[in-house]
């Protein structure tokens, strides 16, 4: 059997997308290894992107597109020309979280979040009027939307009045789950993987840590993650605070230095007023690391489905409480052991072959068509 369904990873650009390039690829990798031989999408991707992610060339037939795609004109256009022609008839499911002017059908579309519209002000003025406008377009002119979070689905419903049954989520996933709490390092480190963005909270964390340092003389705190719009403010904050020799602003690092540092920190801080997800938090839990996050993200109702007490789940805006409860953390051996054992429980239930599960039931509904008389069941729409 002939598979008609397209992949449009064009919008994957090595380095520079984060969070959604590694979702793409992961759950895509899982996909290949166990997904079905009836159902082997082509891929269309840059030459950087292949070269990046040569696993997905060996899982899937996949053309190429000679641009690196750093350039977002001229992405929009090959998406428009280059891959419309080689698509038609195709089914095609877009990774990047819009839908180009031409496109065949049926046709999906991932979205990782509504930051655009809910958190303007970290994007430029250009790309944050583009995407006002192209986010919600796209999603009204899917056939399926699919969303990487329940509670980014049921954003997508409340927020753009979307229709729930066009909504799925294939959520994010981890790799290799640890068998045991990880031991940390000496000096005790809090770690914060985040882009230095507004709503990322690193100010409040700074504070936090400022007052946790008053009494716990060998505390350090680190910041690893790419340059956002709060960069300079972020760096005026460190500079201010009366510890700031004990605080570490790495920048962007490699997935391996990431993963060298998160087995060594004695907690993963993760104050974020906004995620889709949080791949931190749930990468931190299948390393056996605890992890602290703020109320009122998807990252909070991860740990809280783990079964982990409310005390891992903090207000977002309150730096005492965060000193507090992270001095409790640094300070008892069986708090940590507990919040990493409930962590690797969750986790478990979070890997990207269960990623490639639900991506290929959104595949097959996409296939059937909308009069298939299947409704967005609870393993596949976002629960309330």
């Amino acid at each position: 059997m002939t598979c008609r369904l397209a992949v449009n990873l064009l919008s994957l650009v090595p380095g520079d997308v984060g969070g959604a390039e590694e979702y793409a690829v992961r759950t895509l990798t899982a996909y290949g290894r166990h997904g079905p031989s009836d159902l082997r999408p082509v891929v269309y991707l840059s030459q950087a992107a292949l070269d990046a992610h040569p696993d997905l060339g060996r899982a899937f037939d996949v053309e190429v597109h000679p641009g690196d795609g750093r350039s977002r004109p001229r992405r929009i256009l090959a998406e428009s020309t280059w891959l419309a022609r080689r698509t038609t008839g195709m089914a095609v499911h877009h990774f990047g979280g819009r839908i180009p002017a031409r496109t065949s059908r049926p046709v999906a579309v991932t979205v990782h979040d509504l930051q655009p519209l809910d958190e303007p002000l970290n994007f430029s003025l250009i790309k944050r009027r583009y995407l006002g406008w192209a986010l919600p377009r796209s999603v009204r002119r899917a056939d399926l939307v699919v969303a990487v979070s329940d509670q980014v689905g049921r954003r997508i419903v409340d927020r753009l009045g979307t229709d729930p049954s066009r909504v799925v989520v294939v959520p994010i996933g981890v790799g290799a789950v640890a068998t045991s709490p990880a031991e940390p390092s000496d000096p005790p480190t809090i770690l914060y993987p985040a882009v230095t963005h507004p709503h990322k909270n690193h100010l409040m964390l700074v504070e936090a840590f400022t007052r946790l340092a008053d009494h716990h003389p060998t505390a350090r705190l680190v910041l690893t993650g790419g340059s956002g719009t709060a960069e300079a403010d972020v760096a005026d904050a460190i500079a201010a605070s009366r510890h700031g020799d004990r605080i570490t602003r790495t920048g962007r690092i490699s997935s391996t230095d990431l993963a060298a540092r998160l087995a060594t920190a004695i907690v993963v801080a993760f104050p974020s007023t906004y995620e889709g997800f949080g791949i931190p938090v749930l990468e931190a839990m299948a390393a056996g690391v605890p992890v602290l996050v703020a109320d009122g993200t998807p990252a909070a109702d991860l740990v809280s489905d783990g079964g982990v007490d409310r005390d891992a789940v903090l207000a977002p805006h309150d730096p005492q409480v965060w000193a507090d409860r992270l001095g409790r953390v640094l300070d008892d051996r069986a708090q940590r052991t507990d919040l990493a054992l409930w962590g690797l429980t969750a986790a478990t239930d979070h890997t990207w072959e269960a990623s490639a599960a639900a991506l290929e039931r959104a595949w097959r509904r996409l296939l059937a068509g909308p009069d298939d008389g299947q409704p967005a069941g609870p393993d596949t729409g976002p629960r309330g």
